[in-house]
């Protein structure tokens, strides 16, 4: 069986470290997916906004839970360099997704042909499959909400 492939997705330059963490809006318009960039010292001073519409399916795990750590599968692309090349690179897709294979094509009957995209963060991996090419755009940092 062909390997879990990850290839790097960069619908937006610039960006040059990891994401400490993201962000989810999911109401009846759709989802969102934002990746905090502006809390790592030395890093950007803004965040990147996913908006995917509708999907399928989607996952959060804490990093060290997600399955993909025990699915058979290339390494993954790194940060370019600096002090972050040892960082896997926040924004991917899933080429032969285990995933995207475990729904019947009945499942994604109004979603054909969609994609599995794959968010890393400091903390968090996000997974996403949509069959709509996501709007991205940088947006000014977020606030932290209140302690609970």
């Amino acid at each position: 069986m062909e390997l879990e492939r990850y290839e790097k997705w960069e619908p937006v330059e610039g960006i040059i470290t990891p994401a400490s963490r993201a962000w989810i809006r999911d109401d009846y318009e759709g989802l969102a997916v934002t990746l905090v960039f502006s809390k790592i010292i030395d890093g950007l001073d803004k965040e990147l906004e996913i908006w995917f519409g509708r999907v399928p399916a989607y996952t959060v795990h804490e990093e060290f839970v997600h399955p993909w750590n025990t699915y058979g599968s290339e390494p993954a692309p790194k940060l370019d360099k600096g002090q972050w090349d040892n960082y896997n690179f926040p924004l991917r897709i899933v080429k032969n997704s285990v995933w995207l294979r475990s729904f019947s094509e009945m499942q994604l009957l109004h979603y054909p042909d969609s994609i599995h995209y794959n968010f890393v963060t400091l903390d968090q991996t996000i997974d996403v499959l949509c069959n709509e090419e996501p709007e991205v755009s940088w947006i000014d940092p977020l606030y932290e909400f209140p302690n609970r």
